[in-house]
């Protein structure tokens, strides 16, 4: 069981691992590290919002797998919550750019830059709802 803590500090953790590479110009050959991070990262935003607005029980731990399709990620999240939609359309896309960038060879820059840029858009959506920054 992770406690909202240990969420924000996995998540600041992972954002700041990406911004590093970022700062360092190393987006493309560090790729799939950042791929993971950014996965980690939206895995962990979810999961703390959905605890902070007690939709799920403190013992439920998300799995980056649970979105790899908009189905299996409905089934396992059946409750509504707000801008559900998106953010499993968020969730879909960042699990998409996680194998895209971390399995078979180099992909090209823009690629790594909208991981980056999905988690963020996630990360903004789910402040916005909670009124805090994450």
């Amino acid at each position: 069981m992770t406690s909202l803590t240990e969420h924000k500090n996995n998540i600041r953790q992972f954002l700041e691992d990406i911004n590093e590479k970022i700062r360092a110009n190393l987006l493309l050959e560090r790729q799939k590290l950042i791929a993971f991070a950014a996965s980690e990262a939206a895995t962990n935003l979810l999961e703390y919002f959905l605890h902070k607005k007690e939709l799920i029980s403190s013992s439920l731990t998300l799995n980056h797998n649970y979105f790899s399709s908009e189905k299996r990620s409905l089934r396992t999240l059946e409750f509504e919550f707000p801008h559900k939609k998106e953010v499993i359309g968020l969730m879909v896309q960042q699990e998409k750019f996680r194998d895209l960038l971390c399995y078979g060879k180099e992909k090209e820059f823009e690629k790594v830059l909208e991981a980056v840029a999905n988690v963020h858009q996630l990360k903004k959506i789910l402040e916005q709802e909670l009124g805090e920054e994450i």
